[in-house]
């Protein structure tokens, strides 16, 4: 997936062929942020090698794990069209904390960094985009840490119209 920066975009009143990416829509949390479909959310499934692939979420919760996939040295999670919220009205959410993880045998996984989806929010063809970099080589996989600042509720659910994962930093 190619994006396009804020100084590419058409002058001309067309709408850009790819989605907007704000670059600096992620950043690393603070430390107070810190306290559905295949082939994303199946993390029992055998790992996929390293190639991109996409997918969508819908009604995934804090906690949520997506597949696994076989990489080494970068990732790139990107998410486009998000919706976050109870059903209920006022119940909007506008955040998501995704946490880029190593899946360990027999050990505790290693988190690479949290980095905090607020763009994708904002439209449909809105997209945010997260870059991990320095990454070991084995198998790794995307959890969402939290919605809307809460990690535990039992009611927030966070729907991604298009989930992007590039495994090469070359793309």
């Amino acid at each position: 997936m190619q994006a396009v920066s804020a100084e590419e975009l058409p002058t001309d009143g067309t709408t850009p062929s790819a989605p907007v990416v704000d670059e600096n829509d992620t950043a690393p949390a603070t430390p107070a942020e810190d306290a559905a479909s295949m082939p994303v959310d199946d993390p029992e499934a055998a790992p996929i090698g390293a190639r991109n692939f996409s997918s969508h979420l819908s009604g995934v919760k804090a906690g949520f794990q997506s597949r696994r996939w076989k990489d080494e040295s970068y990732s790139q999670v990107l998410f486009t069209g998000c919706w976050a919220g109870t059903g209920s009205p006022g119940g909007r959410h506008y955040s998501t904390l995704v946490d880029l993880r190593h899946d360990i045998s027999g050990q505790p996984d290693r988190s690479w960094g949290l980095k905090k989806y607020t763009n994708c929010f904002k439209g449909d063809n809105k997209t945010s985009n997260g870059q991990w970099s320095n990454l070991s080589n084995g198998n790794h996989f995307f959890q969402i840490k939290e919605i809307g600042g809460f990690d535990d509720s039992p009611y927030i659910q966070l729907g991604v119209k298009k989930v992007f994962v590039d495994t090469s930093k070359a793309d």
